[in-house]
């Protein structure tokens, strides 16, 4: 898959339909790098291993600063 279509399209949706709760969004696939990029770059916990993902989630849930 390519994430980076994945990204943009995650950044797009958004834009037009505002989140009301955080989310963390594991990827793993052709330009994962570009891909964390463009979440991070845009406000979104973005990663492409699984448990720095599950790490943040529980972060966020939580509401632990790191």
């Amino acid at each position: 898959t390519r994430t980076d279509d994945v990204a943009n399209g995650i950044v797009t949706a958004t834009k037009a339909n505002p989140l009301k709760v955080p989310i963390v969004i594991r990827l793993t696939g052709t330009n994962e790098e570009i891909a964390v990029k463009i979440l991070t770059d845009n406000g979104f916990s973005a990663s492409s291993e699984m448990d720095e993902a599950v790490q943040r989630a529980v972060q966020l849930a939580t509401g632990a600063s790191n």
